[in-house]
């Protein structure tokens, strides 16, 4: 019923336009407008690729109807799906989603279904889909992006009359992952043990101690922390206002392949994100210290490092650093020192919480200083359990019910005025019944004999 309805949809109206190849290989659109006065023109737009010329067509005229009808018949899954992909999806989000859509179309989807037709895909085929990345060992999360980047191209298809209904509308994911985890690599916090030793290799790097504390003792991310300003920190009150965040803004090309990309300064995480964190004074002292550093390097390179608007991190230059260079430098010093595999940057953001938490601070004071949205994700994922606080709580059982406390409970349970029974209970007897009791039972003592007595006068 689906593909009737397909082909039905495929026929144009008067009006609507074509996208044809000409023969110098060039991609032509063509539709019909209406002009203020009334008269209607034959517009054309032209592109490398039917893909450039339907986007054209629809910032032209904001009509779909021309890209949906041109040629549908002959269009596979795989090629209607990257078609609204670069004309709808790659306009409505952030460069680095689009890039993380794309690829997830490139080896999620279009494997398993890209050469299928649109009226082939339904919800078993979906269902399928999805089975086979979660046998794959793909994370819920992954999966789930992929069963919403099918629903939303299917609402999309569903509007434009390829099909009569969303088939993912009943496709079932499990709700979380099913791991056999090791608990020695479960606490995602450095160990208690450890922080003194990572803190002492810190003061050997002069560039990474200054970056990784601020991790550490202000519970940024490494993105938040490249974005900052001098302007950012305020070292009067102590405190470092999170208003940015650098992002990569990749270029693509038709096949979703990355031509090149950008680091640039760009909004938080979150609206959430946007923060002011009170700083420890260990932090202060080596911020302070970066920044003494940083006016050397500027008498010396006469580039502007340390004006308000400078980044506090930036390359010699005063460009924005790289997230993949900063990492690099990092991973050297981990190697090095020995916490390799065992620290990673966004260890130090878990760290800092986790640091509150064994502090006994309020999980909503945590949740403002971290940025996050719920605080239900700064319970259950930045709250890492450490195997020695359970002998810790055991311990605090002890205190409260050891033997000394238990006999000072005893004498204090003698010292109570407590009035003693005028007989002891074992030697009460029926002469020592409640007075009351006694008149009811020989009430109904009373009440039997009547009865028996009328039950024999009868």
């Amino acid at each position: 019923m689906a593909k009737n309805k397909t082909l039905k949809g495929t026929r144009r109206k008067n009006g609507e336009g074509s996208i044809y190849q000409e023969k110098d290989g060039r991609w032509v659109g063509a539709v019909r407008m209406e002009q203020d006065d009334g008269t209607r023109i034959r517009k054309k737009v032209y592109g490398k690729s039917r893909t450039e010329v339907s986007k054209k067509l629809v910032e032209l005229t904001g009509r779909m109807s021309i890209v949906k009808n041109s040629n549908l018949t002959n269009k596979t899954f795989g090629e209607l799906f990257k078609e609204w992909l670069l004309i709808f999806k790659q306009s409505a989000v952030a460069p680095r989603t689009f890039e993380g859509n794309f690829r997830n179309y490139n080896i999620h989807i279009k494997p398993y279904v890209g050469k299928m037709k649109i009226e082939d895909i339904t919800t078993p085929v979906v269902q399928q889909v999805i089975n086979e990345l979660l046998a794959k060992g793909l994370s819920t999360n992954t999966v789930k992006k992929v069963k919403f980047l099918f629903n939303q191209f299917f609402e999309y298809a569903v509007d434009c009359e390829w099909v009569l209904t969303n088939p993912t509308l009943r496709v079932k994911i499990r709700s979380r992952d099913i791991k056999l985890t090791d608990s020695e690599n479960e606490y995602k916090a450095i160990k208690p043990e450890m922080r003194m030793k990572f803190i002492s290799a810190l003061n050997n790097n002069s560039f990474l101690k200054p970056l990784c504390m601020t991790a550490m003792f202000a519970g940024l991310r490494i993105g938040e922390i490249l974005a900052l300003r001098w302007e950012n920190i305020d070292f009067e009150n102590n405190t470092i206002s999170v208003l940015s965040s650098i992002t990569r803004i990749p270029t693509l090309d038709e096949d979703g392949k990355v031509l090149h990309s950008k680091t640039v300064i760009g909004k938080t995480k979150t609206t959430c994100s946007v923060r002011e964190v009170p700083i420890p004074d260990i932090l202060v002292e080596a911020l302070q210290d970066w920044k003494k550093e940083q006016w050397v390097k500027e008498q010396l390179s006469n580039v502007k490092l340390l004006s308000p608007e400078s980044i506090v991190f930036s390359n010699t230059d005063g460009s924005v650093r790289t997230y993949s260079g900063t990492r690099m430098i990092f991973n050297r010093f981990a190697k090095k020192y020995g916490f390799f595999g065992k620290v990673r940057f966004h260890t130090l953001r878990h760290t800092y919480s986790n640091m509150l938490f064994e502090a006994n601070e309020n999980p909503k004071i945590i949740q403002a200083l971290l940025g996050h949205q719920s605080v239900k994700t700064t319970l259950t994922v930045y709250n890492s359990i450490d195997t020695s606080y359970y002998k810790e709580a055991t311990d605090k059982l002890n205190k409260l019910f050891n033997s000394e406390k238990m006999a000072e409970y005893r004498e204090l349970e003698k010292k109570r005025d407590i009035p003693a029974l005028k007989k002891p209970i074992e030697k009460i007897d029926d002469m020592d019944e409640d007075p009351e009791i006694a008149i009811l039972e020989k009430m109904l003592a009373e009440r039997r004999a009547r009865r028996k007595n009328q039950d024999c006068e009868m």
